[in-house]
Formats: C-alpha cells, structure tokens, sequence
C-alpha cells in the first residue's frame, strides 16, 4: 500500500510539471495584483502568475491542514473524556459487586438481627444514590 502511495504522489507530480512546463508562456508571464477600495488603494510588484498560483496552493493547503488538526485534537479530546467516564464507571460496577457478593455471601442462616439491620441500611442508602 505505501508503494501505491507513493506512486500516486510521482504521478500527480510528474502531471503538475508537464502542466506547467506545456504552458510555461502563462505561468511566467509577470502580473501585479491590484487593491482598489474606497479609502485604500494598492498594487503589488509584478510576479509570474506561478508564484500567485503557489501562494493561493499553500494558503489553501494551511487552512486545511489547520482546519484537520483541530477536528483531530477534538475528537481525541472527546475520546479522553469518554475514556475516562468509563473508567469512573467501572470503578463503580467494580465497587458495588463487591458489596454484592459480600452481601450474597453473609446472607446465610447465622445473622443476627443487629447484622441484617445494618446490611439493609447499606442496601438502601445505595439503591438512594444510585
């Protein structure tokens, strides 16, 4: 696969340089870009239309490279956050089946009435907080 890749990527390029090299009169021929507004007017030196056409490639490439980094650091910021309420809920799981089963296994004929009492009291206060 990562040959692919790369052999994708030497064919767009060797596309791109045949591209420009067939119309090389158009790329290299000197242009300035003018900004008339109503309070501000400018104009830029002459460049070759290639180096506009490089310069709105890499504004663009910028843009969407910031734009998949921010959608990246959100879902891993997302992911983190689930992580860790499944943590705290398992710590919970994990809390109560140990009660449970220490409630399942002292639930034979030798309690007394002191023991039962508090047992149902802590059966309760955990069905409240729940």
């Amino acid at each position: 696969m990562q040959k692919i890749k790369y052999l994708l990527w030497i064919l767009i390029i060797a596309v791109l340089a045949t591209f420009i090299y067939q119309n090389n009169e158009y790329f290299m021929t000197e242009q300035s870009i003018g900004i008339d507004l109503y309070f501000f007017e400018t104009e830029s030196r002459a460049l070759p239309n290639l180096i506009y056409f490089l310069g709105v490639f890499i504004i663009g490439f910028l843009v969407s490279l910031i734009v998949t980094f921010s959608y990246g650091y959100k879902k891993r910021k997302t992911i983190k956050a689930l992580n860790e309420k499944i943590n705290e809920d398992q710590k919970q799981i994990d809390e109560m089946e140990s009660r449970l089963a220490a409630l399942a296994g002292c639930g034979g004929g030798g309690m007394d009435a002191v023991n039962a009492a508090d047992r149902e009291k802590a059966v309760d206060a955990e069905i409240s907080r729940a």
